[in-house]
């Protein structure tokens, strides 16, 4: 047996069926599955990566030009004047950087996220190794220069997922914390711009050094941090533009498709009118030949004027808010009984027995949604049973909500074809056999009503066997309960 389940989207994840026996499957190559950026987002954030590369570059370059040009101010500061190593490391940066721009040019906004991904990952590894080795040079443990780990770690926590900023995280930790072990023991001599000469002024100007260098770098965290922040948002306002646009188109299109659908109800009107009028006033004067046409004419008119007719509430219920009516109160055992007496016919017509144990609970969904979703739901179960077979409803219920079962021993569904019977026009193989009027749209509306007012449902069904139809409801409150029962 094969079970379908869909939640209501505001308490769960994307929708996706839950089929028994069988992994889900991937939305999409292009979107990180733990909800983090698509690879579009990582080629942009890998080429700004770049840019900012470069200016570290010329931060680099331009200390040596200082160290080169000033060395006796930069000396009566405190300081060793930084002559050579700022030339090194621009030198490395830069050839490093080249190597990423190259890369980066092979990816565009199409790539696959692990391309994109890499890239990153490659930038942030070589650029914890050169850090490391200027954060040695400069000081590891007398200048507050290990803060410059801190950008990466800001960065991995935008780029990345929780767990992998935290591993970003640790390497530089990992690593300021080998360069401090190394310099202790001696196994790499410690470095250090500053001088203990004995001046003067030399404790108040590195006093005032070192506090500048704490705000420069909260400066430069919080122009990557924001940087990155605007970026994102700019995509969630365009992603929001496009989504109402999608949406308006949609609304655009149910509003001409009622237009439609009640154009088309006179006309149809007229045909049935009128074929009724030949069936009772001039049948016996047609010949059997013409008694077959107008009936196979009544048989399509019926079906066509069952369709437009979900057409038109399938229509209504989508231009419709959610959550409409989300406070109104109703007794289920009423709603269950209306819709079983509304069916009686069409049991009766198949032999079908209803057996319904369902007793007087108050649900807070409103009557008329909730009577269309199990008139829908029981028709199903009347019309793919068995002649003769039987049909049972009966409700669970429990301090948060009630769970309504639909039971049938009728044709079943086949495992493939479970997760697609919400969907619009979709027949499995043999309902079209069982049934061939259906029009198609009868769990569709199910599903939009259960989308509607946050209602869980759950099909268990296997091929031959029979189907179990099951929705979850939210209870009412204790009172209200006991007045609809007092009623009753």
């Amino acid at each position: 047996m094969s079970t379908l389940e869909l939640t209501p989207p505001a308490k769960s994840a994307p929708e996706q069926p839950l089929q028994a026996g069988g992994p889900a499957r991937n939305a999409s190559r292009f979107y990180r599955d733990a909800g983090g950026f698509d690879a579009a987002v990582f080629v942009n954030n890998a080429k700004w990566f770049i840019r900012i590369r470069w200016l570290a570059v010329g931060v680099l370059a331009l200390t040596g030009v200082l160290g080169t040009l000033f060395p006796a101010t930069i000396t009566e500061l405190g300081f060793v004047p930084p002559i050579r190593w700022p030339w090194a490391l621009a030198v490395i940066l830069a050839g490093a950087n080249l190597c990423f721009w190259i890369l980066a040019r092979k990816l565009n906004e199409a790539a696959e996220l692990r391309l994109a991904e890499n890239n990153i990952w490659l930038q942030i590894l070589v650029d914890l190794a050169i850090v490391t080795l200027l954060v040695h040079i400069v000081g590891s443990t007398t200048t507050f220069i290990s803060f410059i780990y801190l950008l990466h770690v800001v960065l991995a926590c935008v780029f990345f997922s929780i767990r992998q900023s935290l591993l970003v995280t640790m390497l530089a930790a990992n690593a300021y914390l080998l360069c401090v072990v190394l310099e202790l023991t001696g196994v790499w001599p410690a470095g250090g711009v500053l001088l203990h000469a004995e001046y003067p002024h030399a404790p108040i100007m590195l006093d005032i050094a070192f506090a500048a260098s704490a705000v420069f770098i909260w400066l430069v965290v919080w122009y990557l941090v924001s940087h990155l922040a605007e970026t994102l948002r700019r995509r969630d306002r365009q992603l929001s533009l496009a989504n109402a646009a999608l949406k308006a188109a949609d609304q655009e299109k149910n509003l001409q498709v009622l237009r439609t659908t009640h154009d088309l109800k006179a006309p149809f009107s007229g045909i049935e009118s009128n074929i009724h009028i030949l069936r009772f006033q001039h049948w016996d004067a047609l010949p059997p030949a013409a008694r077959a046409i107008l009936e196979n004419i009544e048989t399509r008119a019926q079906v066509l004027r069952e369709r437009i007719r979900d057409i038109f509430i399938l229509g209504e219920l989508r231009s419709q808010a959610p959550g409409a009516d989300s406070d109104s109160q109703t007794d289920l055992q009423a709603v269950i009984k209306t819709v079983i007496e509304d069916l009686a016919d069409k049991a009766q017509s198949r032999t079908i027995e209803l057996r319904v144990a369902v007793p007087a609970i108050a649900v807070k969904v409103s009557p008329k949604p909730l009577t269309m979703l199990f008139a829908n739901v029981i028709a199903n179960a009347i019309i793919y049973s068995h002649p003769g077979g039987e049909v049972e409803v009966s409700a669970q219920d429990d301090a948060a909500a009630v769970t309504v079962q639909v039971r049938d021993h009728g044709i079943g569904i086949r495992d493939e074809e479970l997760p697609h019977i919400f969907e619009e026009y979709y027949r499995t193989r043999e309902a079209a056999e069982f049934n061939s009027l259906s029009t198609g749209l009868g769990l569709a509306i199910v599903k939009e009503i259960a989308q509607k007012w946050d209602l869980t449902l759950r099909v268990e069904s296997s091929l031959g066997q029979g189907t179990i139809f099951a929705v979850v409801l939210p209870r009412a409150s204790a009172t209200t309960a006991q007045e609809l029962n007092s009623r009753a």
